[in-house]
C-alpha cells in the first residue's frame, strides 16, 4: 500500500509539470520525465511501467490541451478545399457516441463548427480518427456564429499568418423564464385554491347530511351513496387524468440560453535556436445581454544558456451595442483588435521598463567612491602586503 501510495504520488507530481510544459515542447517534457520516473533505484519499489505512465498522461494531456488551446486539422470533404484546422477546447466537447465507449484513455469526441462534423481527438498522439456529420443547430443560433466566425477569420488572417480561430455556439439547459415561471406559479395556487376547495365543500356537505335529501352542490343521493370505494378510486383516476391535461394547457414558456466562445490561437516554434512562444485569446459573447467577456494568454518560452519564460494573462469586459448578427460580429471584431493592440503595446512597454529598471537593480552597485574596483590590484596590493610582513 506505501508502495502504492508513493507511486501516485510521484505520478501527480509529474503530471503536473507535464501541464506546464513549454509551448510545443510536450514531447521533450514527457521524455525527460519517463526518464527520471523509471530511474532504477527510484522505482525500484514504485513500479510505474509505460501503461500507469500513459493512463495518468493522458488525464494531464487533456488538461493541457484544453487550456493552451491546442489545434487539430481535419480533411474536407470532396467539396471543400483542403484541410481545415479547428482549435480544442471545452466549449468544443460533443456528447460522446455510443461507439466512443470502447475508445482509449485520452479520446474524447470534439466538434468542428466550420464543418458540421464531430471527431475523436487523441490527447496523447494528438490524431482524429471517425469523423462523423454534426446534428444541423438552430437556424438563428448558427446565423450569428457563423457571422462572428467570418468576422474573427478576417482578424486573424490579418494579424497572425499562423493563427487558427473557431466559434462555438453554447447552449445552456432550458430553463424557464422569469416571467413564465411566476405566471405557473401563479396559476398553479389558484387552481389549488379552487378546485380542492369545492371537492372538500361537498365532501363535508354529505357528511353532515345524514338524510336522504339530495345535495345542493351535487344533484345527487345523500353521503352513503358516496362511500363507495369503487367510485372512490375511479374519482381519483379521472382527477389524476385530467391533470396532465391542465398542466400542459398552463406549461410555462421555456427558454434556452445561447452564449458564443471565440478562441483563436497563434504558435511560432523555433526550437533550433532555443525559443518558442504562443498567444492565447478567448472571448464569450452573451448577445442577449450585450456582454462580451475577453481572456488573453502568452506564453513564451527561451532557453539558450538559461530558463526564461513570460507567462502573461489578461481578462476584461465589454458592452456591445450593437443589433443583429453581422452588425454585433463587425462590433466583436473591433473590440477585439483594440483590446489585443491595446496590451501587447503594455507588454512592449513592460519589457522596456525589466531592462531599464528590474535588470539593472540586479546588477552590482557602485562602491562609495562610484569608482569599479579593479580586483586583481586588490589582490596584488594584499599579497604584497602579507610579503613585506614577513
Amino acid at each position: 500500500m506505501a508502495a502504492s501510495g508513493a507511486s501516485n504520488t510521484r505520478l501527480h507530481e509529474a503530471c503536473s509539470l507535464l501541464v506546464q510544459s513549454p509551448p510545443g515542447q510536450t514531447s521533450q517534457v514527457y521524455h525527460d520525465l519517463r526518464g527520471i520516473l523509471f530511474d532504477a533505484e527510484s522505482n525500484a519499489a514504485d513500479k510505474i511501467d509505460d501503461a500507469k505512465l500513459q493512463a495518468a498522461a493522458a488525464v494531464a494531456l487533456q488538461e493541457y490541451n484544453t487550456q493552451q488551446l491546442v489545434t487539430a486539422t481535419l480533411d474536407a470533404d470532396a467539396s471543400g478545399s483542403g484541410a481545415n484546422a479547428v482549435v480544442i477546447c471545452q466549449a468544443g466537447q460533443a456528447p460522446n457516441q455510443p461507439s466512443d465507449a470502447q475508445a482509449a484513455p485520452g479520446v474524447r469526441r470534439y466538434i468542428h463548427p466550420r464543418l458540421q462534423k464531430t471527431f475523436l481527438f487523441n490527447h496523447i498522439k494528438r490524431t482524429v480518427s471517425d469523423v462523423q456529420e454534426l446534428k444541423p443547430a438552430d437556424a438563428e443560433v448558427e446565423e450569428q456564429r457563423k457571422a462572428l466566425e467570418k468576422a474573427l477569420d478576417e482578424y486573424v488572417r490579418d494579424r497572425y499568418p499562423d493563427g487558427v480561430s473557431s466559434v462555438f455556439a453554447v447552449s445552456s439547459a432550458p430553463v424557464q423564464e422569469a416571467e413564465a415561471l411566476a405566471e405557473s406559479v401563479q396559476k398553479a395556487a389558484e387552481s389549488d385554491a379552487s378546485a380542492p376547495a369545492e371537492n372538500t365543500a361537498a365532501v363535508s356537505a354529505d357528511k353532515e347530511d345524514k338524510d336522504d335529501e339530495p345535495s345542493a352542490e351535487s344533484g345527487e343521493a345523500a353521503a352513503d351513496d358516496q362511500d363507495d370505494p369503487v367510485a372512490a378510486v375511479e374519482a381519483a383516476e379521472a382527477v389524476e387524468s385530467s391533470a396532465p391535461a391542465s398542466a400542459a394547457a398552463a406549461a410555462p414558456r421555456v427558454a434556452v440560453k445561447t452564449t458564443y466562445v471565440l478562441h483563436h490561437v497563434g504558435n511560432r516554434y523555433n526550437l533550433s535556436n532555443f525559443w518558442s512562444g504562443r498567444w492565447r485569446a478567448s472571448y464569450v459573447l452573451d448577445a442577449e445581454a450585450g456582454m462580451l467577456t475577453a481572456s488573453l494568454g502568452v506564453h513564451v518560452h527561451y532557453f539558450e544558456n538559461g530558463n526564461v519564460q513570460l507567462n502573461a494573462s489578461r481578462p476584461r469586459t465589454f458592452s456591445l451595442t450593437s443589433s443583429g448578427a453581422t452588425a454585433i460580429a463587425s462590433e466583436v471584431a473591433k473590440l477585439v483588435a483594440q483590446h489585443e493592440d491595446a496590451w501587447q503595446a503594455q507588454l512592449e512597454q513592460a519589457y522596456d521598463q525589466l531592462a531599464e529598471q528590474a535588470f539593472k537593480a540586479l546588477r552590482r552597485q557602485l562602491p562609495l567612491t562610484r569608482q569599479k574596483l579593479d580586483w586583481d590590484k586588490v589582490l596584488n596590493y594584499k599579497l604584497g602586503d602579507q610579503l613585506a610582513r614577513s
